[in-house]
């Protein structure tokens, strides 16, 4: 059965950290579970089948290099370094086809079985599995985590600019802005590159400077390799920052963009839809919907298309949508994945169910209480149970850093009463869309 996999920032960055030996070829389960699969006897997880119309010329080529590493894994000469490259085609596989829930175990568990005796391995391969292992944590939102595993690589191989990355993304999560932004120094020093520039981007936009981020992220672009998925997202990535600053002609552009560069592009063809809707033209943008997800059931695309429907009035329409949705966040619980905050603002925007959403912000705030987004959220939740002081808490650490984001100039002007502060969120994002979105603009 298909999973789904989140577009959040640490999904799409995690994989970039890897290196590009798995393309330039082709062209935790939770900690006790971990345990009773290698009890039980190690086995090469299999790789699943993608859909026909997902870079299929691309995946022959990846299931040949499979099979060869899989064979050589039996090997006691070439396991450790075959274990390790198959465990970069799942984190791979992860990515591009949207089954994450298996992939990400399935590396786990791959990589778990290398770091069992670390002296059977050497310095690199001992880094490249701490590598590998912090990514796949960073990507089910192990932040801390991460952390300590990107650490204990960083302890190995201090020369290596993607492990820098891991503590840029961890710090980043964990509310360690600061210490991101140094660690991102040190990996552009090393290598400047898709994945330092995409990072310089994203710290630039935390800290308000929107023009600066554009200008990184083009250069991130500029220095992909030609179509490969780690340069679509990061062109998409591009588009989602100018649709959310009002710019959707441009948006829509690098969204196209995208989809040319690498047929079927599914992230790219959710993004057209995205603007589509904003413009009106929900049917347009309900089909490209369902293209996107027949190629990748990717969840946020699901919540969009639920959202058209709220939109639109079509609400028994909206409402079969929701126990998939749900069904697809309990998928990925029971997958290791940490979907706190995400599951709260579904709670928030389509179930009303503010307490839960509460609680669970305040469970993810105990992991991670700098945390810009995670505040922002419990700005949304205080607010929405009727909790003024504490929401005006919250929002003056989500606002911080002086990130220039609509629904975050929003929920604060809706809690201070400070229309001058709502005025702006409209600018920086009129078709913004939460829970209190219509009250907001009966304000001004």
């Amino acid at each position: 059965m298909k999973k789904n996999k989140y577009s959040f920032y640490v999904l799409s960055i995690a994989a970039l950290l890897l290196t590009s030996s798995l393309i330039s070829s082709c062209d935790s389960a939770k900690e006790e579970e971990e345990v009773v699969v290698v009890k039980q006897g190690f086995q090469i997880p299999q790789l699943l089948e993608r859909e026909k119309d997902l870079s299929y010329d691309e995946f022959l080529k990846i299931r040949e290099k499979f099979n060869k590493l899989s064979f050589e894994a039996e090997n006691d000469k070439t396991k450790i370094e075959s274990l390790i490259k198959l465990s970069e085609i799942y984190i791979y596989e992860a990515r591009v086809t949207g089954e994450h829930p298996y992939y990400y175990n399935a590396a786990l568990v791959t990589l778990n079985e290398t770091l069992k005796d670390t002296t059977k391995m050497t310095t690199d391969q001992h880094f490249t599995a701490l590598f590998y292992k912090s990514t796949v944590q960073l990507s089910q939102h192990k932040f801390n985590e991460a952390l300590v595993t990107g650490e204990k690589a960083l302890a190995l191989n201090n020369t290596n600019s993607g492990i820098y990355g891991v503590l840029v993304d961890a710090n980043v999560e964990i509310g360690n802005y600061d210490e991101a932004v140094k660690n991102c120094d040190k990996m552009i020093s090393i290598r400047p590159d898709l994945r330092s520039y995409s990072r310089i981007s994203y710290l630039r936009e935390i800290y308000g400077d929107m023009k600066g981020s554009i200008k990184s992220m083009e250069q991130a672009i500029e220095a992909g390799a030609p179509y490969s998925e780690y340069k679509c997202w990061t062109i998409v990535t591009m588009g989602k920052m100018l649709e959310n600053h009002n710019q959707l002609d441009s948006a829509m552009a690098y969204y196209q963009f995208s989809a040319n560069e690498r047929a079927n592009y599914p992230f790219g063809i959710a993004g057209m839809a995205s603007v589509e809707g904003k413009l009106g033209n929900y049917k347009k943008a309900d089909s490209l919907y369902t293209v996107a997800l027949n190629a990748v059931p990717e969840i946020s695309f699901i919540m969009d298309q639920a959202k058209l429907y709220q939109k639109q009035g079509k609400k028994a329409e909206m409402k079969r949508l929701i126990p998939r949705i749900e069904s697809m966040f309990q998928e990925d619980i029971e997958s290791g994945h940490n979907v706190n905050m995400e599951f709260a603002f579904f709670l928030l925007d389509f179930k009303k169910d503010y307490k839960r959403a509460l609680d669970l912000g305040l469970k993810e705030y105990k992991l991670r209480p700098n945390n810009i987004d995670v505040n922002r959220l419990l700005a949304f939740a205080y607010y929405a149970n009727g909790d003024n002081e504490n929401a005006a808490k919250h929002v003056r650490i989500a606002m911080k850093t002086n990130k220039q984001e609509g629904d975050l100039y929003c929920i604060s002007g809706l809690i201070n009463n400070d229309k001058k502060q709502i005025k702006k969120a409209f600018s920086i994002d009129p078709y913004q869309d939460h829970l209190f979105v219509d009250r907001a603009k009966k304000m001004i």
